[in-house]
């Protein structure tokens, strides 16, 4: 078979309409991500982009929004001290999580009231590593 998956290009998540100043805040202001400006063919899409390194996050903006608790985006981080230090600067409620063998990770659901999910990998066993990590 010639078809392969390669990665993750960009993922979806909801925010109310018409919270573009908040969503702004917590990507560029808390996180650093610099948004992105959307192809001219998708402008009249209600939605933020931001640029997280290895991948996009699309945030629509939508009056039927609701917070999602299960589903969830993972974030790898470079420094999860750092990214504390960045939550304590906001007052950011956050809870870290040891149940993930080789990695610091915390939750948070202070987007919104979405689960968002932080790691800082440490030593990734190859069981949760992705064909092109190996």
């Amino acid at each position: 078979m010639s078809f392969k998956m390669l990665g993750l290009d960009h993922i979806q998540i909801t925010a109310p309409l018409n919270s573009e100043e908040e969503v702004r805040h917590f990507f560029v202001t808390v996180l650093g991500c610099p948004e992105v400006e959307k192809p001219e063919s998708m402008a009249h899409f209600k939605s933020l982009w931001f640029d997280i390194g290895t991948s996009i996050v699309h945030v629509g903006l939508d009056e039927r929004y609701f917070a999602e608790k299960r589903g969830h985006p993972a974030f790898i981080v470079n420094s999860l001290d750092d990214l504390m230090a960045r939550f304590d600067e906001f007052y950011i409620e956050y809870a870290e999580d040891e149940n993930m063998p080789g990695a610091r990770r915390l939750y948070t659901y202070a987007f919104f009231g979405h689960r968002m999910e932080f790691l800082e990998w440490v030593n990734k066993p190859d069981s949760v590593k992705g064909s092109l990590e190996n």
